[in-house]
Order: structure tokens, then sequence, then C-alpha cells
């Protein structure tokens, strides 16, 4: 089984990967894992950033060996794979434009299957709620806003932006995007030259983004009656025209 790398976050040191399996129709999103962790408690472990080294998104990989994992909503995606081997090829334009528009929710429709629950400053769904834990949505380029803060202690920037989506009114969802983040760290010198060059970066997509949404691994939160929650988070931002990595 092939897959398109599609959704690349980070998570600490390491990464959350998804993607297409290829020739599937519809279209089927994964999130492959590491078969050595499937009696784990809590399928938090991602992949090592030394093995995802010199890949890009879009790439085609094997998943080699893959099993279905029982689905546990909304992480209905998972798939427990031995290993993941580069097919040295990656998807083209058109792919690209499929696969966006493949997983694209219809407006007014529950972008997981389930109504969010809103917080003061971000969202959550529920465990085992919803039908999905990955969607992408489509956003005017101008209307989305980027901030960053360096908590104590903290290795990396708490980038957050605001999509402009009524639904979420004002709020700021935090960022995951790997290449996004690396592009504009790798020109910031502060904060507010990152915040800045995360800004020219989307302008510089289009008119019209396509955003992909993802919801984390359950987290206990004391102030939900369902007891563990998991969070909205912007797992990739693509120019809807020109998709690249």
């Amino acid at each position: 089984m092939d897959m398109v790398l599609l959704d690349w976050t980070r998570m600490g040191r390491q990464y959350c990967l998804a993607g297409a399996v290829v020739g599937s129709e519809p279209v089927r999103i994964v999130r492959p894992l590491l078969a050595k962790h499937r009696d784990a408690p809590v399928r938090n472990h991602g992949w090592s950033a030394y093995l995802m080294d010199g890949h890009v998104r879009w790439e085609a990989f094997e998943l080699v060996g893959a099993e279905p994992a029982d689905p546990r909503p909304p992480h209905v995606e998972d798939l427990w794979v031995r290993a993941l081997r580069p097919r040295g090829r990656s998807a083209s334009l058109e792919q690209r434009r499929a696969i966006l528009a493949a997983t694209t929710v219809e407006t007014g429709k529950p972008v997981f299957g389930d109504s969010l629950r809103l917080t003061r400053s971000t969202a959550h769904l529920a465990r085992g709620k919803g039908e999905r834990s990955l969607a992408t949505v489509v956003v005017p380029a101008r209307d989305v806003r980027f901030s960053a803060s360096l908590r104590e202690g903290a290795a990396e920037p708490d980038v957050r932006a605001g999509l402009g989506i009524p639904q979420l009114g004002g709020r700021l969802l935090p960022v995951k995007d790997h290449h996004l983040l690396l592009h504009a760290a790798s020109q910031a010198t502060n904060l507010t030259a990152l915040v800045r060059h995360l800004g020219e970066a989307v302008q510089a997509m289009g008119e019209q983004l396509a955003v992909r949404l993802g919801l984390s691994r359950p987290f206990a939160n004391e102030r939900e009656p369902a007891g563990e929650v998991c969070w909205l988070m912007i797992n990739g931002m693509f120019s809807l025209a020109d998709p690249q990595p």
C-alpha cells in the first residue's frame, strides 16, 4: 500500500504524519503509526526527525506491513505499519489538487462529523465523538492572521492563527505545519519577524487557501464533563491553485 504524505505536523521532537492512500476511490486518509507501539496506552508516538530528514510533503511512501488499527473516534484513520519506505517520487500537481478537493468539507457541515465545542480561546471535540480527525477547509488568504509567543522554558515559539471562519470567531488555533514553520523560522530573527514572514508566505499562496485541520490525541481536561478532549489545530496551509510542500 502506498501513501502520499499530506499532513506533516510537529509534536515535540517528533512528527505526526498522515496521507492519502494512492489509487483509492474515494480518497482514503490514513495516519500511519509504528506497529511496535501498538500496545501503548496512548497513540502519541510520532516519527523520528532523523527518519524524515531529506523528505518532503507530497512524497510517496510504501506503508510496509500495513494493518488496520481499531478506530478510536475521532481518530478513525489510524493504521499500524512496520515502516515507511520512500518511493522516490511525488504526487503530480493534479493529484495534489484532487486530494485536497476530495477531503474538503462541504460548507455548513460539521468539519469532523460532529459539532466542535468552543472555549474562550480555542475549540475541541470530546473523545469518542466525530467521524474523522482530519479534514480540509477553504478560506480566503486575506482572513488569516498569525500570532507568536515564547513561553518560559519552551524550545520553540507557540504560533497560532485565526482563519476568519465564522463558527470559530476570533479564536486562534495552534499552527503545527512543519514546512510553513520551518520556512518562516529560517528567515526570522525574532517573534515579530516570524509573524511577518508567516503572513507573507500565506499571502503569496494566492487568494484562497486549502487549510488542513486536525484534532489532537485525547488530553485530560478537568473543565469538561467528557473528561478527555481532542484539541483543534492547523496541520497545513496550501495554495488552492498550486499546492506545494
